[in-house]
Parts: structure tokens; C-alpha cells; sequence
């Protein structure tokens, strides 16, 4: 299996690019001789269906990347240094990991537990198996998301990267959980920043205005203010922008069984929409190269 997919618009490709890190469920048959839990239960850890819903917007003018290998396998939209060394038999304590938040709950480029807390090994893996799925997964995506954005850079003069996620309901959360204190209204989509560092405010506000006009409730950065790919490609000083739209997957799916419901095509329309929205009013914001 090819770690990603890479679909170009057949019309000219403007400066814009959806990618979708965690919609894959492609689980390697040595992983599933490896793991002490229903491989099934693995894919509401991950954004399944988010690659269908962008699947249209090469129309638009932007282009698409997906993933193909599920999170739990690897996580491509982390640092390649979030891995948990306690994982690891013989692991070499040179090493420059690095334990933030996110692994120390289980969640680094290789996974301890799914999304509810339960562990995926019974024990612990092989050192060897670090490499191995950097070298099969993790750095294939990045080489090549790093190139295509370049590319499009320099053809443009700026890209955009719309990282496209998709989070529970509170209605599922609290289903799980059995806490009966989940009382808010869920954003619709919260838009990740960085708190500003990934992309200019015009443009968020603008891609947060685009949805907000089509009614859907839109908030910024909290609790999700942009995984690795938003703050590492978001370098808006030198024209290089990048957003996370993390959307409530109440939207477009029935959680328990993690299929499309009728919800589905209108929010597919909908980021197809998107980009063809930007592609009309990026002369606003970026003064666009011309090719002669």
C-alpha cells in the first residue's frame, strides 16, 4: 500500500491544498498480528469519511492529499519526534524523543492506546519497529506534502494548506463516557490557528465567515489550535499559510457506525464550495504570480 494519494484539479492548479492525514484505514497484516484489541475499533480513533468529503475539491482549482495508512498505525500529524520510548524493547536511550503532552496520554506517531484509553499491545514492540514505520509511512507523507507545498509556492507565490479533521460530537463523548454533564452547544467547525502563527487573520476570517454564512457555528483554536502540520507548514511571513478545520463528525455521520447520513453530501458540497470560494478571491489577499 503507497503510504498517500495525490489528486491534481484538471483545470489550472491554484495555490491551495486539502490534505487529510487521519481519514486512512489501511492497518498492515504484521499490525494486526501485533495488537490486543478489535482492529475495527481502531478507526473512530481516526477522521474516517473526511477524505470522501474532499474528495471533489480538485473542481475547484486546489489540490488533494490523503493518507492512506490509519493514525493508529501512524500518526503523521505529529513531530517526527512524539514517540514513546516505554513502547519499545531495547530502546536506545540516545534517542531524541521527545515526551510531550500528547504522547504521555498515548497518542505519538505510534499509538499506546486507542481513543477511549484502551491499550492496542499487550506488550511491548521491537525497537526495529520505529524506523520501520517511519521510513514505510511518516516521512514519505512529509517529503512529499513539504515538495508539493514548495511547488506550489513557487509557482503562486504563496500556498495554503487546509488540514482537514473532523472531531466527536458531545453527544457520543458523553455516550462513552456516561458523565450526563456535557450541556454546551458544540461548535460546527473549530478553526485551528496556532493562535494566529499559521496563517494571516484576513484569510482565517475569511475561510471562518465562508462557513459561518452557509450556518454552521465556527470558533477558533480551543481545544484544537492545530496539530504538527499546521504549525510546521504555517509560516505566514513567508507566505506559507496553513489552517486545521477540525469538523463535528455529528455533521456528516452516524457515529456509532461511522457511515455518511444525510448530512454528508451537502458538507461534501460545501468544502468543494470552499475551494472554489478561495480560488475566486485569492487576488484579495496575495498578489498572484502570472504565467505567461
Amino acid at each position: 500500500m503507497h503510504p498517500y494519494s495525490i489528486f491534481y484539479p484538471k483545470k489550472e492548479q491554484n495555490g491551495i491544498l486539502f490534505n487529510s492525514p487521519h481519514s486512512g484505514t489501511y492497518l498492515p497484516e504484521e499490525f494486526l498480528g501485533q495488537i490486543s484489541i478489535d482492529p475495527d475499533f481502531l478507526h473512530f480513533s481516526g477522521d474516517i469519511l473526511v477524505d470522501r468529503l474532499i474528495e471533489n475539491i480538485p473542481l475547484s482549482g486546489a489540490t488533494g492529499f490523503i493518507c492512506h495508512y490509519a493514525r493508529a498505525y501512524v500518526d503523521t500529524n505529529r513531530s517526527p519526534r512524539e514517540i514513546d520510548p516505554d513502547m519499545f524493547h531495547d530502546q536506545n536511550k540516545e534517542n531524541n524523543f521527545e515526551r510531550t503532552g500528547k504522547v504521555a496520554r498515548g497518542f505519538g506517531i505510534i499509538s499506546r492506546k486507542s481513543y477511549d484509553g484502551q491499550a492496542i499491545y499487550a506488550g511491548k514492540l521491537p525497537a526495529s519497529e520505529i524506523n520501520h514505520r517511519l521510513s514505510l509511512v511518516y516521512h514519505p507523507v512529509h517529503e512529499a506534502l513539504k515538495n508539493l507545498l514548495e511547488q506550489l509556492h513557487q509557482k503562486h507565490g504563496f500556498s495554503l494548506l487546509l488540514d482537514c479533521h473532523s472531531m466527536p460530537s458531545y453527544e457520543f463523548i458523553n455516550h462513552f463516557t456516561h458523565s450526563g454533564q456535557i450541556q454546551a452547544k458544540q461548535p460546527d467547525l473549530i478553526i485551528g490557528t496556532c493562535f494566529g502563527d499559521s496563517c494571516r487573520e484576513d484569510l482565517s476570517q475569511h475561510v471562518a465567515d465562508f462557513f459561518t454564512n452557509h450556518g454552521l457555528k465556527v470558533t477558533f483554536n480551543v481545544p484544537y489550535a492545530g496539530g504538527f502540520n499546521t504549525g510546521h507548514y504555517g509560516t505566514p511571513q513567508n507566505d506559507y499559510h496553513a489552517l486545521q478545520l477540525e469538523f463535528n463528525r455529528a455533521l456528516y455521520m452516524d457515529e456509532k457506525t461511522l457511515t455518511p447520513h444525510e448530512g454528508f453530501p451537502h458538507l461534501q458540497a460545501l468544502l468543494t464550495s470552499l475551494g472554489e470560494n478561495l480560488n475566486e478571491n485569492l487576488a484579495r489577499f496575495f498578489t498572484l504570480k502570472k504565467h505567461f
